[in-house]
């Protein structure tokens, strides 16, 4: 007897999407072959999906969102919550390449705005800010030079990743995080004052 689906077929086609993605990009996708995996035809997914890029839009967004669930662990309870987060982000997008190229650098995925930005909920925006925003602020960094510092540093943490990723260059060191603080913080001088009463 062969056990009952629980999932609804959409989420099964998702999630078979994003695990291909995860193995082997979304430049090779095969609408079909998912369909096959899910055990309906590939006509059957375009119920659900008005094409190969609509399926791979929704899991886009499904990939933005477990990228911030981990990240935001990381910074959970961390001295440093923005610099927890952005070496989290490096080591997610480092074990997860086709994630990395897909959100930022494929060309199925051009869009204006940072995809894991778009996931978060409109509270955990000004949540996020205001991390940011202190952080920068226990930096010295004047108001107005913020955002565009802020810009600096998610390119030179995806240009980190992409590096890598492609392997360009090999870390051989215990811990990959370490660059973020070399490549980036280092590099860019920021250095936060504590906290007042921390």
């Amino acid at each position: 007897m062969v056990a009952k689906q629980t999932k609804p077929l959409k989420d099964r086609l998702i999630d078979a999407t994003v695990r291909e993605i995860e193995k082997n990009g979304a430049e090779n996708l095969s609408l079909r072959k998912i369909a096959a995996d899910c055990g309906v035809t590939h006509a059957t997914a375009y119920k659900y999906f008005e094409n190969k890029q609509d399926l791979i839009s929704v899991c886009r967004s499904r990939i933005a969102v477990r990228v911030h669930a981990y990240c935001k662990r990381a910074a959970h309870n961390a001295q440093e919550p923005y610099i927890a987060m952005c070496k989290a982000y490096l080591r997610y997008m480092v074990r997860y390449p086709h994630f990395h190229a897909l959100l930022h650098m494929s060309p199925l995925a051009k869009q204006n705005e940072d995809p894991v930005i778009r996931a978060f909920p409109e509270r955990q925006h000004a949540a996020q800010r205001e991390m940011i925003r202190d952080f920068l602020r226990r930096c010295g960094i004047p108001e107005k030079e913020r955002l565009p510092l802020i810009q600096m540093v998610s390119t030179l943490l995806n240009g980190l990743i992409a590096v890598l990723n492609s392997r360009t260059a090999v870390y051989e060191g215990s811990d990959i995080t370490e660059l973020v603080d070399v490549f980036v913080f280092n590099a860019l001088k920021l250095r936060p004052k504590e906290r007042p009463g921390a």
